[in-house]
């Protein structure tokens, strides 16, 4: 017996889920089955340490394991949630003809920008929109009727809006720090995080610093004394790309649509979900001339 408290001790006696209390109670229940030393009992006693080593092994194995997770974060942080693509939205804008169920949308905002003027017909040609398309799919751009809490919100908002489709019907859409999560899973698209100019948080501000120090952001960009300002405000910035939105359960009828500018626009997260009821139809592209 002392010879098999040993080898319980030097096999599992340093793993930190094995007790000194549970080797004693093994211990204990053990002499009080204890019969004359037989090849029965010493079968029994090879076969418990076995037992006793096949689970110490197992507890060492998932230690070992533990300490070879991410060290970005532990486990079920939003670095190690599942991806979420959209392969066919692109950001390029087409130029296509008006023709069957469409019409020409004049679109002056830069809610859509992404540093070409987009979808801003004052410099572009006229939207085309298709009215009652079928099927409505992540990345679709659908021109929409504004909703009236928007409008009461904002009376300078017109009457009807244009932003991008993100959240689907029955889907539960949350922004964390910038970045757009679908049903817990990160939306990996280039519409899936904040962005402005279509630039990324850290791409922005090494641009704006560049040209802040090369004395060009005024010449390149046009703005005025007060825009200056605000190009330049960096803490308001950092906020917007920082923005966050608690998680909004989507409905059976509604999608959740966000602006590709989050900050130079009014979407679903001043509104909530919008009303498929209120999508009149999709932006195609550009009119061809």
């Amino acid at each position: 017996m002392n010879k098999f408290k040993r080898d319980l001790d030097e096999f599992v006696g340093e793993s930190p889920r094995f007790k000194e209390p549970l080797k004693h109670k093994i211990l204990s229940d053990m002499k009080k089955e204890q019969h004359p030393a037989n090849r029965f009992a010493d079968f029994k006693y090879a076969a418990v340490l076995m037992l006793l080593l096949t689970v110490a092994t197992t507890f060492l194995v998932l230690n070992m394991d533990g300490n070879n997770t991410n060290p970005s974060g532990p486990a079920g942080t939003t670095d190690e949630l599942p991806v979420l693509t959209d392969p066919d939205t692109v950001p390029e804008i087409e130029m296509v003809e008006a023709k069957g169920n469409t019409i020409l949308v004049e679109w002056g905002s830069d809610a859509m920008d992404r540093g070409n003027h987009d979808y801003d017909t004052i410099t572009h040609n006229s939207l085309v929109v298709e009215l009652g398309y079928p099927e409505i799919n992540r990345g679709d751009v659908v021109y929409y009727k504004t909703p009236e809490s928007a409008i009461k919100n904002n009376p300078r908002l017109p009457e009807n809006y244009i932003a991008r489709v993100v959240g689907l019907p029955g889907e539960t859409v949350e922004i964390r720090e910038g970045q757009v999560y679908i049903d817990d899973k990160k939306l990996d698209t280039f519409y899936g995080a904040a962005t402005m100019l279509g630039l990324g948080r850290d791409e922005y501000f090494e641009v704006i610093e560049q040209r802040i120090e090369e004395g060009t952001l005024t010449t390149d960009l046009e703005v005025s004394e007060k825009e200056l300002v605000d190009w330049v405000n960096m803490d308001a910035k950092k906020e917007d790309f920082a923005t966050s939105m608690e998680p909004v359960k989507v409905s059976d009828e509604a999608v959740f649509v966000l602006v590709d500018q989050w900050w130079r626009g009014t979407d679903s997260r001043a509104f909530g979900e919008l009303s498929l009821e209120a999508v009149e139809g999709k932006v195609l592209g550009y009119a061809k001339e």
